[in-house]
């Protein structure tokens, strides 16, 4: 049966002389007859197909690029019943991370395609009243993006709380005698004081991390890869080499306000392990 408000609607543009729908631009009626013949077929067949896919490219590259300004994406979202909370590392990580942007921009069209069939047979596209900017009444396509921005800050929640659980899988908790072993120094005598010390107040500081770079760091213990590490938190090389740089400058700069002792025999193997990197890096380089 035929949704009363799309019949009139479809009526209006179809037939009346001088009615508000009437008046709009020929662009305009003919996504406003389109609406009412994909509610009278119920958003089945080879046109809602054909309108999922045009909705789908209008929207998936300003989405993208709508997340890397952080003023568009308060602008698209600002009408959303979810206001959006993001932190300055998920600003960062959204501008820096194509991956990110194209996995958010396509689940949070798939959200918006899920709904909208109900948004129109509601008859939530008015054209007549609804208009963009240049004062203009809203295309079909201008008025599916604006609910990309409605349904955006809950499709974020969503990724945003998957990602955690996936740095919360590899950060588990730090063995005490981890760091011991990986220099090297768990052989049959016990460690001098000094290492031991070191080695608890290191071990407190990578628990203290973010789950992200927590995970991270064990991996480096692990003896993990920079692309190894990357693969399996679904992050970049360069948030890798970031989240360690972070954590090293922390201690140099402990060491260098002496809150921070460091035994002779760690830093001689802190030093063979940083020529080894270098070697490795130049290497890789050439």
């Amino acid at each position: 049966m035929r949704s009363n408000s799309m019949e009139g609607l479809e009526t209006q543009s179809r037939t009346s002389t001088g009615s508000p729908t009437d008046r709009l631009p020929e662009d305009i009626r003919r996504d406003v007859d389109r609406v009412a013949e994909l509610v009278d077929t119920g958003f089945t067949g080879r046109l809602w197909q054909q309108t999922a896919d045009e909705l789908f490219g209008y929207a998936f590259r300003p989405l993208r690029g709508a997340m890397r300004r952080t003023d568009k994406l308060v602008a698209l979202t600002k009408k959303s019943k979810t206001p959006l909370r993001m932190s300055d590392e998920e600003r960062s990580t959204l501008h820096r991370n194509s991956a990110d942007r194209e996995d958010l921009a396509v689940r949070t069209i798939y959200v918006a395609l899920e709904t909208f069939p109900t948004v129109l047979k509601r008859g939530g596209y008015a054209p007549s009243t609804n208009c963009g900017k240049n004062g203009r009444p809203a295309k079909l396509t201008s008025f599916f993006y604006q609910r990309c921005g409605l349904v955006f800050p809950r499709v974020f929640y969503t990724w945003r709380d998957e990602r955690e659980d996936r740095f919360e899988r590899h950060a588990r908790r730090m063995p005490a005698e981890m760091l011991v072993r990986v220099l090297g120094l768990d052989g049959s005598e016990p460690a001098a004081a000094g290492v031991a010390q070191l080695c608890d107040t290191l071990t407190g500081m990578i628990t203290e991390l973010k789950p992200r770079d927590r995970a991270v760091w064990l991996m480096t213990l692990d003896g993990l890869s920079r692309s190894e590490i990357a693969d399996k938190l679904g992050i970049k090389i360069g948030d890798v080499e970031n989240a360690r740089y972070a954590f090293r400058t922390k201690v140099k700069n402990l060491r260098k306000a002496g809150a921070l002792h460091v035994p002779p025999e760690i830093d001689m193997e802190w030093a063979r392990g940083a020529a080894a990197e270098k070697n490795a890096t130049k290497g890789a380089g050439r």
